[in-house]
């Protein structure tokens, strides 16, 4: 199973997170939520046409080469053995809601995952080792790259027509379903006991890219989406960091918006 068969971004946006939730109250307030559009990184080779912070473009361009574009046999050997009992990729949530709505709940969804752990700690290693190129020192920077990204206000003219902003792809005019498809693995990591600080702060800087795209309505292949208010970026910034696992799981019970969308 290909992962260039599946919705873009979709599988493996969990590569990211920094110590966890004793993090968080540091982040909230520190993340730079007012763009540098137009800024440049001395190690990184211009790109002619590129809009938006030049280190978050590259981390987005080399994470999307990792999980969609190029992934290696053991990437795509995995998500194949993780999504198979689901019933394929674009039903992971549906698996996930249902053991929700189940009663047992963690317990019913470890159960369903515990047999492919091996494939789950194949994700987080190759994923993380992107996260340690791009951002392994700089926590505030990566809460920065979740917020740039859930605005849609990276464009990055390397990528084909129809994804040239780093965002989470959609069909006008139905909404994004791929964060509620990414919440399964970032709740397993952590069920799963691989790095579950690290993966419950990833969790959150989800939750606050996907409140950000759900107010800020990017367009596609647009490189001049703007930003929101930086106190509306702030404060939903600082809400989802806050949230505790249990938190965590009852938002993404609820789409295709949050449920305080804006609030």
């Amino acid at each position: 199973m290909s992962l260039n068969t599946m919705d873009r971004r979709g599988a493996l946006r969990a590569a990211l997170g920094v110590a966890g939730a004793a993090a968080a109250a540091t982040l909230i307030g520190a993340a730079p939520a007012a763009a540098r559009p137009g800024r440049c990184h001395p190690t990184l080779p211009d790109v002619p046409g590129m809009v938006g912070d030049r280190w978050a473009n590259e981390f987005w361009y080399q994470y999307d080469e990792m999980s969609y574009y190029t992934p290696s046999q053991e990437m795509k050997d995995a998500v194949a053995a993780i999504t198979t009992p689901f019933g394929g990729f674009t039903k992971t949530y549906d698996a996930w809601s249902a053991t929700r709505q189940g009663g047992r709940y963690p317990r019913s969804f470890l159960e369903l995952i515990q047999p492919n752990k091996d494939a789950f700690e194949v994700l987080s290693r190759n994923q993380r080792a992107v996260y340690d190129t791009y951002y392994g020192r700089d926590p505030h920077g990566l809460v920065f790259a979740f917020q740039e990204f859930g605005q849609g206000v990276l464009f990055d003219p390397r990528r084909p027509d129809g994804q040239k902003v780093h965002m989470m792809n959609y069909t006008p005019p139905e909404p994004t379903h791929a964060y509620h498809r990414w919440h399964p693995f970032l709740a397993g990591f952590v069920l799963l006991g691989i790095e579950p600080r690290w993966w419950t702060h990833v969790n959150r800087l989800a939750g606050v890219a996907w409140e950000l795209q759900s107010l800020a309505q990017p367009i596609t292949d647009l490189d001049h989406n703007p930003h929101l208010p930086r106190h509306t970026v702030r404060h939903i910034t600082a809400k989802w960091l806050r949230r505790d696992r249990a938190e965590l799981d009852a938002a993404f019970d609820v789409s295709p918006f949050p449920a305080d969308l804006g609030k």
